[in-house]
């Protein structure tokens, strides 16, 4: 059950990662969205994206066939909170009816990116105030018929990539990495986002991968 969580936080990682540039200069504004990531081996994920800062939730509706594989599908759906005020994610077993919580530190060492993601900084670029990422403006380009600034983006400990910034949301719309990895998001609803999106649901439990691990480990 361990393994399977891992594997599950390192697919959203990679969706974390792709959004923390958004972060860096102005404020995104609400919105919900449909997102697909195409791995560099070419399999999917995709799901439901809902924003409104500074909290953010990830409802996965499909998985990689080779997550399915390894035993990821044995929860079935699942969910990511992120609640910037308080640097907590929950990550939700809709089936099971459980969530596991991350705090501070922990949450960071997660994903790399999230640090940068929760901690908003001021700025006329992406890579404002930033010492280990540069930005290099392309220029316009429209992407699923939304104007943005497309950015190359080059960070020391991860490598290039290319952001799509919706003018507008001032989020990335699009984002493909060095190493293949490409998100985006379609079928843009703007406007306020029900507040109860990124709340526990009332009646979960509580779940500690950890302490399983402890319970099967050899005495």
């Amino acid at each position: 059950m361990k393994k399977t969580l891992s594997l599950k936080l390192a697919v959203w990682t990679l969706l974390l990662l792709a959004a923390s540039s958004a972060f860096a200069w102005q404020t995104p504004q609400p919105f919900s969205a449909d997102m697909t990531s195409t791995m560099k081996n070419g399999e999917k994920m995709t799901g439901k994206w809902y924003f409104g800062p500074p909290n953010m939730r990830i409802d996965m509706t499909s998985m990689p066939q080779s997550e399915r594989g390894n035993g990821a599908g044995m929860f079935g759906n699942m969910s990511m909170i992120i609640n910037g005020s308080t640097q907590t994610t929950y990550m939700l077993m809709p089936q099971q009816q459980m969530y596991v919580e991350f705090h501070g530190e922990r949450q960071s060492s997660m994903s790399p990116g999230l640090r940068n993601m929760l901690h908003m900084r001021g700025g006329t670029d992406p890579c404002t105030n930033d010492p280990d990422k540069t930005c290099k403006k392309l220029g316009t380009e429209t992407v699923n018929g939304r104007s943005c600034d497309k950015w190359e983006v080059t960070d020391k400990t991860h490598g290039k990539e290319m952001i799509w910034m919706d003018q507008k949301l001032h989020f990335p719309v699009r984002v493909q990495g060095d190493n293949g990895t490409l998100t985006e998001f379609t079928n843009i609803k703007e406007g306020a986002q029900d507040a109860s999106l990124f709340k526990v649901p009332a009646g979960y439990k509580s779940f500690d991968p950890a302490a399983m691990g402890r319970q099967r480990r050899p005495k």
